[in-house]
């Protein structure tokens, strides 16, 4: 990737599902009302070409002098030593080449103005030319075209209005079966986290009171049996606090991400130790950079990213977190220079217990991490971005608005 890619921006499913319903439904009736217009102009057409043709045909069929022609048809009388016309006849069309002929025969008469329906006959020994003003024709078809527009905009704004309320009705129970969802698993969290407390809290306390005499590999299992309930109590903690961001609010308030993000690499320090990975910070210009958000879901996304870093470094990496402000936005970064990650899987990194190349163990796993973090940066307006770092690995941006 040569340019930042910004996931997580998927917004709410429900009023998403219920704009695509109104977006279907309004374009579904400017195609019905597109056709239906097209449709109607051509049968007026046809049926106008034919009457006008069945109009000119009798006119002429009729003639017997110049004067008193019918509406919207100029008549036309060739003789030998000149032709009369009726008056108001434009002369372009008593110019055309085709009403100069010794014998005229046309169907229709080209001018340089256009092209006329014409219609000729012979009767008495005199020839007559019937010759219809299109202009009339025209004007007839843009008023139809026009109230056909006029009804049909109406109709699409009348369909678009129908296709948000069905919209909303159709998504209604969608919606209700996601607060469902939500409530359960705020619940279930809520009710797992004393149990899980308490099962860690015991496991510590039999690791701090094992003998002497204790073996190797039972201490090494009571040492995983507190790394599973610890772990196990973070992924109680992210399920509820997923909850918490999609089913409630919380005051926003002023937040220091600086020491926001020192706070994190002070506590994750150790961790990165024991993974021989360094944990290095730059300092801001500005000592507080400020943003507006909740501290503690922010502080979260924060953990969430260093650790993701962390646990994707070669023994001996560096993770670099860094801070800075522009008067658009501020951005925390963080970057690993671990196995990176496809840009096919961006998508599927920020979804909940993703891997980012399924299927393979070296995958990049990030459990409820990413999603959280997804959801964190668009509770609080902002963008998450991914690049590759310079040299290998991923580089995973929050840009929040700045505090204006």
């Amino acid at each position: 990737m040569t340019t930042p890619t910004v996931v997580g921006s998927q917004g709410d499913p429900v009023r998403k599902a219920a704009r695509s319903v109104a977006l279907t439904v309004g374009l579904a009736s400017l195609v019905l009302v597109v056709l239906v217009t097209a449709a109607a102009v051509w049968l007026f057409d046809r049926e106008q070409w034919a009457e006008i043709g069945d109009r000119v045909q009798a006119a002429a069929s009729t003639a017997d002098d110049t004067t008193d022609s019918p509406p919207g048809i100029w008549l036309i009388e060739i003789e030998s030593t000149g032709r009369a016309a009726t008056p108001g006849t434009p002369r372009y069309v008593l110019d055309s080449p085709d009403l100069r002929a010794p014998n005229v025969d046309a169907t229709r008469v080209g001018t340089s103005a256009g092209s006329y329906p014409a219609s000729v006959s012979v009767h008495s020994g005199r020839t007559f030319v019937a010759v219809y003003d299109v202009t009339l024709h025209r004007d007839e078809e843009s008023r139809l075209i026009r109230s056909a527009l006029l009804a049909g905009g109406g109709g699409i704004l009348l369909a678009g209005g129908v296709g948000l309320i069905a919209g909303r009705r159709a998504v209604r129970p969608l919606a209700a079966a996601l607060d469902l969802q939500r409530q359960f698993v705020a619940d279930a969290s809520h009710e797992l986290r004393t149990p899980l407390a308490v099962v860690s809290t015991r496991a510590q306390m039999i690791q701090r009171h094992l003998t002497p005499e204790v073996s190797s590999a039972h201490r090494l299992e009571v040492e995983q049996l507190v790394e599973d309930t610890r772990a196990m109590g973070e992924v109680v903690s992210d399920l509820l606090l997923s909850a918490q961001l999609e089913h409630s609010r919380t005051a926003a308030e002023t937040v220091d991400l600086s020491a926001l993000a020192a706070e994190v690499v002070r506590s994750l320090s150790a961790y990165a130790a024991d993974h021989s990975v360094s944990l290095v910070t730059e300092e801001a210009t500005d000592p507080a950079v400020r943003v507006v958000g909740v501290p503690t879901s922010l502080r979260r996304a924060i953990l969430a990213l260093v650790d993701n870093a962390i646990a994707h470094s070669p023994a001996g990496g560096e993770v670099r977190v860094t801070v800075e402000a522009t008067a658009e936005s501020t951005r925390l970064t963080v970057a690993d220079h671990g196995q990176g990650v496809e840009a096919e899987d961006l998508v599927r990194i920020t979804r909940r217990f993703a891997r980012s190349r399924p299927g393979e163990s070296g995958g990049r796993r990030v459990g409820l991490g990413l999603a959280l973090v997804t959801q964190i940066v668009r509770s609080h307006h902002g963008r998450l971005l991914v690049e590759d770092t310079p040299g290998g690995g991923a580089t995973f941006t929050i840009s929040l608005p700045a505090v204006s």
